[in-house]
């Protein structure tokens, strides 16, 4: 009689393009393509990473189409993050305990890998997932009243999308987000004026305003530098986890 079936892939799933290459370069010539689903490692494990894009939207769809084609063994999403609370420190790796967004709590993640992220050193926190980017402290303040202030909390424009997506279907997942700005930082205001009709920051748009405005340019910078080195910390992170998998 033929054996039981090979697990799914554990399936990465990323926002932003400079994530995505990011965590994809740790497995080289690693492709996804829905039809014919190229499997690299990282760790001991079988990996597919996936760009879904960025807002709530098209981050959910993304992760249902790679759900429901690939049938992964997990899911786990990784970005960066904007502190809420004033504790966390840029580059500081949590794990989310709970998510929140529009549609209030999302069903929570999967003890075992939470559980393993935690001994392997993240940060347990809320997540709370927007529709676009908080800029200034004072929102971010508001925000922070709204979750369990027992833990530390973070705000990201997907994570509840990629949740609820892996959930519906059954699929374990893990959040891991990287903090890449500080709960008392201000930002570029005009970025949360950015969002197109499909919920994604569009960049040309950014750009448009930061030559408008080039005393934020400096500011935009150090975003992506912060994006590159907070995920180049998960990519290490992720090694480690999915290296320690039985």
């Amino acid at each position: 009689m033929p054996g039981p079936p090979e697990p799914g892939p554990v399936a990465i799933v990323t926002a932003l393009r400079e994530e995505f290459r990011t965590i994809r370069s740790r497995a080289p010539g690693l492709r996804f393509d829905r039809e014919n689903p190229e499997i690299g490692s990282v760790g001991r494990a079988k990996v597919i990473v996936a760009l879904t894009g960025d807002g709530p939207e098209r981050a959910g769809k993304g992760a249902a189409a790679l759900c429901d084609a690939v049938r992964p063994s997990a899911l786990i999403g990784a970005g960066v993050a904007g502190a809420l609370s004033r504790e966390l420190s840029i580059g500081q790796i949590l794990a989310a305990r709970a998510i929140r967004d529009a549609s209030g709590e999302a069903p929570p993640p999967d003890e075992g890998l939470l559980a393993r992220a935690l001994a392997q050193g993240a940060t347990a926190g809320t997540f709370v997932t927007v529709d676009r980017p908080i800029t200034n402290a004072s929102r971010r303040a508001a925000l922070s009243l709204c979750v369990d202030g027992r833990i530390p909390a973070a705000v990201d424009m997907e994570s509840g999308a990629w949740a609820r997506a892996a959930a519906a279907r059954g699929i374990p997942y893990l959040m891991l987000r990287a903090v890449s700005d500080a709960a008392e930082e201000e930002l570029p205001e005009y970025l949360s004026r950015c969002v197109g009709e499909d919920g994604r920051v569009r960049r040309q748009t950014v750009v448009a305003h930061a030559l408008g405005r080039p005393a934020t340019i400096p500011a935009l910078l150090r975003m992506r530098g912060r994006v590159l080195d907070g995920t180049a910390r998960l990519s290490r992170f992720l090694e480690e986890l999915l290296g320690s998998s039985s």
